[in-house]
């Protein structure tokens, strides 16, 4: 009889403590549709302390109406940043334990976590066009957390943390994109909106965009599909941790990357630099040979090389992939724009050796001996730098150490007609 009786009470204990959660649940319910922000969330306290004996069907409302009142917090503009880490975390665990995604209230917090997750990457935006970029990159991991299936704003995540330096966190959100298997290499439609002269992403929906091409507001339709960003992700995942001094980490991220992908020479060009930076001359050189084998005739590639080779303090090597550069693409300004630079190097020496000069008769023959090399440094490099112009006359480099070698050769017609360009 005695147990018996106990049974009973504690069944009538759990019946009041379900009543007691359902009113609590329907005070909140009410008090989020009128608004009180106040009353709402006394009464969801109030059916939080005694959420661990609920159903779930009672902790899927109380975090559904928990997200509902950030939300419409978040609507009236009141406590921005706090209401939409609320709205992540309630509207996450309602989705764990309501998996049904057509249920009424999953689809109410779909819809609103769309809104939210549009205010935040405007946000985003905004804080990283005024250089807030740990503002950004909070806001971007947020706009993931609100939309997981949108993996580019758990990228730009990343890059905006490695702007504003801080490593751990672009390390943290970098391994999440492998591990995702993040590729990035998007393809979507655009078209030119007139009325503006912006360019309208339409997604995946070319039917939308054809359609306001037919109507005439748009126009310049065009198909975009991007290079993947894995190489680069592995690159600055690399370069962090070359920076933080941890370069069996670094080689270790460019060598898994480039086990899946053995042909990539973007990642090749990546493990290059890394053996550079690290001095390891041997392997540089050995991988620029296995890296031209593959590509003997890539002028980018060629041009790459040289700059990598420069940055080595190996000026002959520079100039020898410059050439080869050149010499497959006539075009290619950049090559020509290096050499020119690779050719003015002793110019400051020289500079030097002249200023250090007496005015004895030795001083002065040995200052004419040297104006001479100087100004035929000039006349070598002012080769490559008119080309450059006859490729690119917007080359602003060009244009102004072309004029300071005009001026300092007394070209003065050339000068003339070159600054009337400019």
């Amino acid at each position: 009889m005695n147990k018996r009786y106990v049974y009973l009470l504690s069944a009538l204990m759990i019946s009041g403590l379900t009543m007691a959660q359902k009113k609590e649940l329907k005070d909140a319910e009410k008090a989020v549709k009128k608004g009180n922000a106040v009353e709402a969330s006394a009464a969801l306290k109030s059916v939080e302390a005694v959420l661990g004996s609920a159903t779930n069907e009672q902790k899927a409302q109380y975090y559904a109406l928990k997200g509902n009142l950030a939300y419409a917090q978040i609507e009236k503009g009141q406590e921005f940043d706090k209401n939409v880490d609320v709205v992540i975390d309630s509207y996450k665990k309602l989705t764990e334990i309501d998996k049904d995604k057509n249920s009424k209230l999953v689809k109410q917090a779909s819809e609103e976590m769309n809104v939210v997750a549009s205010k935040v990457v405007n946000k985003a935006i905004e804080e990283n066009n005024a250089s807030n970029f740990k503002g950004a990159t909070k806001r971007f991991y947020q706009a993931y957390e609100l939309n997981p299936a949108d993996t580019l704003y758990l990228y730009y995540a990343a890059t905006t943390a490695v702007s504003s330096k801080d490593y751990p966190v672009a390390i943290n959100y970098y391994k999440q994109l492998i591990d995702l298997g993040y590729k990035g290499n998007e393809s979507y439609y655009t078209a030119v909106e007139k009325a503006s002269g912006e360019t309208q992403n339409f997604g995946k929906d070319s039917k939308m965009r054809d359609l306001f091409i037919k109507q005439g507001t748009h126009t310049d339709p065009k198909f975009v599909k991007e290079e993947s960003k894995r190489p680069e992700i592995v690159k600055n995942l690399a370069l962090i941790y070359y920076e933080q001094g941890k370069y069996d980490e670094a080689e270790e991220a460019i060598a898994e990357a480039r086990k899946a992908n053995p042909d990539d020479i973007n990642l090749m060009l990546t493990h290059m630099d890394l053996y550079l930076k690290s001095n390891n001359m041997g392997k540089y050189e050995e991988l620029a040979r296995e890296v031209l084998a593959k590509n003997p005739n890539d002028d980018v590639l060629l041009y790459n090389l040289g700059v990598t080779s420069y940055q080595a303090g190996n000026l002959e090597e520079a100039k020898k992939y410059y050439e080869r550069a050149i010499q497959i693409n006539p075009k290619n300004e950049n090559a020509y724009l290096n050499m020119a630079f690779i050719k003015l190097q002793p110019d400051e020496e020289i500079t030097n050796k002249m200023n250090s000069l007496g005015m004895s008769a030795a001083d002065n023959k040995k200052y004419e001996e040297l104006k001479k090399q100087k100004d035929a440094l000039y006349k070598d490099a002012m080769i490559d730098l008119e080309k450059v112009i006859s490729i690119n006359p917007d080359n602003q480099e060009a244009l102004q150490t072309l004029q300071n070698i005009y001026r300092a050769l007394e070209m003065n017609d050339k000068l003339k007609a070159l600054e009337a360009k400019m």
